[in-house]
């Protein structure tokens, strides 16, 4: 274990703010979380959840995503009240069918076998066996439980309104509480990281993507896996209740979408006459502008970091054990050059 005194403050208390602050904990390190609501209650609280490995080798974050799972399970060790729902994921949607070869694929008899309650099971889908699923919300709650066993502090419900400077070098924050002093602060606050950087002239543009995300009540167990198809996306949660994520509608219009996935759960599955709309959130997933995730010191401005990407439930596990690792012997080879922020600097510096 780490025995240094250095203080790092970590701003989101998020997912993926929940990871790093953990991974730092774990080592010694004295972590401070921040966020000016409650945990989970950004992006976070209205994600699926899916810790989806399935993506093309030329994906951005392919990297990321094919070692989550083993980071998740790691976590599963490290932390029992953490909980992965192993189910793996059945995709028939086309993006997914048109990377996969048919050998990959199962054909209706395994389908029908694998999910039964299917009542038209598609020709051909994808089984991606080593999917899982966590409830992010209390997978945050568990991270951050586990940090401040560890030593770390928590600071919900407080803004950061400034950045406490040395020249160039960032020495820490300004909250309306007072001052926090740090020896690097970590941006982990999705899309809230724009604005901040705004305040000391770094650009850095990081895209809101809002999507819906349905809970269901159901007097039946009816989903195996994680049913991923072009008309609708489901899983259990962990209490039973069924969880289904959409793409927010270009009108606006969140009723409709509601109305369709309940439809298309009733029709597509036997056994649903009985689910009923228990709640909808929209969350803000944030995106960088160029779809590739940012992780890295801000090169101009020493003391800050950077972590954001999509899907942040997927990578946070990987992503929390790399850049703790990079925090605290100050690079970490592991992390692709391409993800450093470094290129959206240099760009904005080009005559």
């Amino acid at each position: 274990m780490c025995t240094t005194e250095k203080h790092m403050i970590v701003i989101g208390a998020g997912i993926m703010g929940a990871s790093i602050a953990y991974h730092l904990a774990s080592r010694g390190i004295k972590v401070t979380v921040i966020d000016k609501s409650q945990p989970a209650s950004g992006a976070t609280g209205s994600s699926f959840g899916w810790i989806h490995t399935t993506v093309s080798d030329d994906a951005p974050d392919a990297f990321l995503r094919r070692a989550s799972v083993a980071d998740w399970q790691r976590l599963e060790k490290e932390i029992p009240e953490l909980w992965v729902n192993w189910t793996g994921a059945l995709s028939y949607d086309d993006e997914t069918l048109e990377s996969q070869s048919n050998e990959n694929c199962l054909r209706q008899p395994e389908i029908s076998q694998l999910e039964p309650a299917l009542n038209h099971p598609p020709q051909h889908a994808y089984f991606a066996v080593d999917d899982g699923a966590v409830d992010p919300i209390d997978a945050t709650r568990a991270l951050l439980e586990k940090a401040c066993s560890l030593g770390a502090t928590l600071k919900s419900q407080t803004s950061v309104i400034g950045f406490l400077r040395n020249g160039n070098h960032v020495t820490g924050i300004q909250t309306p509480e007072g001052v926090l002093n740090a020896d690097a602060v970590i941006l982990a606050c999705g899309t809230g990281i724009t604005p901040l950087l705004n305040t000391i002239g770094i650009p850095l543009s990081i895209l809101a993507s809002p999507a819906i995300l349905l809970r269901y009540s159901t007097a039946h167990h009816l989903i195996n896996t994680l049913i991923s198809g072009p008309d609708v996306e489901v899983r259990h949660a962990r209490n039973g209740d069924i969880l289904a994520a959409e793409d927010y509608p270009l009108s606006g219009n969140t009723e409709n979408v509601t109305a369709e996935t309940l439809a298309a759960i009733k029709i597509g599955l036997n056994g649903a006459d009985s689910v009923s709309l228990l709640s909808q959130s929209v969350g803000q997933r944030p995106v960088p502008e160029d779809g590739c995730p940012i992780i890295g010191f801000i090169d101009d401005i020493p003391g800050v970091y950077v972590a954001v990407m999509h899907p942040a439930v997927t990578c946070a596990a990987t992503v929390g054990r790399m850049v703790s690792e990079e925090l605290i012997s100050g690079y970490n080879p592991e992390i692709p050059a391409i993800y450093r922020p470094a290129r959206f600097i240099s760009l904005q510096k080009q005559p």
